[in-house]
């Protein structure tokens, strides 16, 4: 069977697509601005995006069956999380005096906890929101305090007050987006519990 068929890319959503040309456009724009380490970084990102996406998990059966069962709405968004960050690094506005890196935190910590809780959901059992949003939250912390010590072996630090709510922005966020996706997938368990006559 080949590597890579037309029935495997059916599979991916055209919004997917959508923002990996959004993403080559983010590494255009930044080379035309003279950013060319952003924007070779940024190329860097699209093909780490693509080798997450293209491989067909569907029938790869080495990968564990949760994997295999994401669902293929979220490869969108690790492309959305890098179409957002990009800029950021590019433009150096991590560092200067706005919300641009506690918004990164947050709206990626909610790309994170959909993702989770796709993962957690693909096995079809039935959860309660709480449950998933329980779960968000401590792989939020998990996450968040993973990050803040690479930032800091690094030297990217702020001071404790931004590592602080880097944590706590990032935690929540992942929770949130682990809840919403529960929310989601709560009318078709009711469904499933009381099928139409």
């Amino acid at each position: 069977m080949a590597l890579l068929t037309a029935e495997d890319l059916a599979r991916h959503r055209w919004f997917t697509w959508a923002l990996l040309g959004a993403l080559g456009g983010v590494a255009l724009w930044l080379w035309a601005i003279g950013k060319g380490s952003a924007a070779w970084g940024t190329l860097a990102a699209l093909l780490g995006c693509l080798g997450l996406i293209l491989p067909p998990r569907e029938r790869m059966p080495v990968l564990p069956p949760r994997l295999r069962r994401l669902p293929r709405w979220a490869d969108a968004l690790p492309v959305a999380g890098t179409i957002l960050t990009s800029p950021g690094y590019g433009l150096g506005w991590f560092y200067g005096v706005n919300p641009f890196d506690e918004v990164v935190h947050l709206v990626n910590g909610v790309f994170a906890g959909a993702i989770l809780a796709g993962l957690v959901l693909a096995d079809g059992r039935r959860r309660g929101v709480s449950e998933i949003a329980g779960i968000g939250l401590a792989a939020g912390l998990t996450l968040a305090l993973g990050w803040e010590a690479f930032e800091w072996a690094t030297g990217l630090v702020g001071d404790w007050r931004d590592t602080a709510s880097d944590i706590a922005i990032t935690a929540g966020g992942v929770g949130l987006g682990a809840a919403t996706v529960a929310v989601r997938a709560a009318p078709r368990w009711s469904l499933a519990d009381h099928p139409a006559e």
